[in-house]
Order: C-alpha cells, then sequence, then structure tokens
C-alpha cells in the first residue's frame, strides 16, 4: 500500500496505490514532483486551486502518459456506483467524509455482499488501511453524481509542461487582482468562510504545500505568516474589510515571487 506523504494528497495516494495494482512502483510525492506541480495552478468551477486539489485526469495524465498509461474518468449517478464497479477490478473515487468534503480511496473488488477500497492515508493515522461497505453504505457516501477514475495502458506520450506553467502564471496574475479587490471591501463572515476556500486555498494553504515539497523555505515563511493574519480575522466572525487585518501589499508580493519560481519553469 502506498501512504499519503503530504497535506491532502488523498488522490495522489490513490494514484500511486493504482499504479501498484498495475505493478509500477510510484509515491503520491514524487508523482507531484514529476509532474511540476508545485508549479501548477488553475481557475477551474469558480475557484482558484493548485496542489493537491488539482486531482482530475486531465492532471494526472501529465504524469501518467509519459509512463505509459492514461486515466480514464467515469461520471455516473451513485445509484449506478456498485453495480459498475462490479464490472470492473479497480478504480479511484471519492466518498464523503463526515466533517465535510471528500476523500479519494481505491476500490480493489467485491467479496459477498460488500465492496472493498484501499483508504488512501498517512501511514501513521489510526484509520484503517481498508475499508469495507455495504451497497448502503456506499451509495450514501457519495455525491449524487460520482467520477469513477481508472488506469489504462497506451503508447508511452511526452508532455510539454511550459505551456502549463505559463497558464499558472496568467492565473496567479487575475487571483492578485481579485484578492486585492476582495480586500478592499467589507464582507460578511459567510464571504470569508466561502473565499477562504476559493480565492485564499490556492496561496494559503495548498500553495504552501508545494512550497514545503520544494524545500522553497523563505517563501513558504511569508506566505505561513500572512495565513496566520487571515485565519485569525476570520475566527472574528464578523464583517470586516480585510485589507485592515492582512497585509495585501505582503500577499501581492508573495505572489510574484510565487509567479517567479513559475516563470523560471517555464523559460
Amino acid at each position: 500500500m502506498k501512504y499519503m506523504t503530504f497535506n491532502s494528497s488523498c488522490a495522489y495516494a490513490g494514484v500511486a496505490n493504482l499504479l501498484e495494482l498495475e505493478g509500477m512502483e510510484a509515491e503520491d510525492r514524487q508523482i507531484a514532483l514529476d509532474m511540476g506541480l508545485p508549479f501548477l495552478f488553475s481557475f477551474q468551477d469558480g475557484a482558484y486551486c493548485s496542489g493537491p486539489m488539482l486531482q482530475t485526469g486531465e492532471w494526472f495524465n501529465l504524469y501518467l502518459q509519459p509512463r505509459g498509461f492514461c486515466m480514464m474518468e467515469t461520471k455516473l449517478p451513485r445509484e449506478d456506483v456498485p453495480e459498475f464497479l462490479e464490472g470492473i477490478p479497480n478504480a479511484m473515487l471519492g466518498i464523503l467524509k463526515p466533517s465535510g468534503g471528500k476523500h479519494a480511496v481505491v476500490y480493489t473488488g467485491k467479496k459477498g455482499e460488500r465492496w472493498n477500497f484501499i483508504n488512501n492515508r498517512k501511514r501513521e493515522s489510526s484509520e484503517p488501511e481498508n475499508i469495507s461497505l455495504s451497497r448502503e453504505e456506499l451509495v450514501r457516501q457519495l455525491d449524487s453524481v460520482v467520477a469513477a477514475a481508472r488506469l489504462r495502458k497506451a503508447s508511452p506520450t511526452e508532455v510539454d509542461l511550459k505551456p502549463y506553467f505559463k497558464n499558472s502564471v496568467g492565473v496567479l496574475r487575475q487571483l492578485k487582482g481579485d484578492i486585492a479587490v476582495f480586500s478592499s471591501r467589507e464582507q460578511t463572515p459567510r464571504d470569508l468562510r466561502d473565499a477562504r476556500e476559493s480565492l485564499f486555498r490556492a496561496v494559503l494553504l495548498d500553495g504552501l504545500t508545494m512550497l514545503e515539497l520544494i524545500g522553497e523555505t523563505k517563501l513558504w515563511k511569508r506566505l505561513k505568516s500572512i495565513q496566520k493574519d487571515f485565519l485569525d480575522a476570520l475566527r472574528e466572525n464578523r464583517p470586516l474589510i480585510l485589507a485592515d487585518c492582512i497585509s495585501v501589499k505582503d500577499l501581492s508580493q508573495a505572489i510574484d515571487a510565487y509567479i517567479t519560481l513559475i516563470s523560471n519553469q517555464a523559460g
């Protein structure tokens, strides 16, 4: 079994576990580094995303295609998932967590009337390595529409990461501008909570994880300090102008430093 070695990497550990089932050794950390994940940003479904939140086939194929694999994703209603899984040897999908959000698990087969999964987790976690669910339990823990991801072998295809890096620079510039506008206006507690996920997470959470992954300690410390001020502002749970609570100038300069890192990769 392959384990999670960085924050929120359950889907990346899931890909490593899918590859292990195919006889190929990989680790979530190496997958992330080899596909240039620390330098990738995207704007999708109304939110800025980076790091482990880039977890669809489009992104995983940056790693898989040069190694002779391709990820296929099948979207289907949750009621159809148990029977769909019965007809295939393995797949990765997300199940709902009691605390909120989703967690990637890897289906490994059915035994009796229970569907069995690898629980992608950290090595030191007290959670079980494997999960066994009845049909009712499985359906209850799924979104209304589920994306089941499978691997298939394909001819190795080289991937040019530079266009992705250049696009990420544009995304970060757009993010910097949106943060400046948002922070200059009074926001409700709900608006601030929503923005935490859609606007700030990419740099103040997942971006920090990626900087740690590549050893960019100086920039990590700058963003970590801003993250603390941002979270302190959210805890006040009142309408406020964020620019009165955090240094938007410092955050803007930190984003510029991140843009420089990515530009150096793009050449």
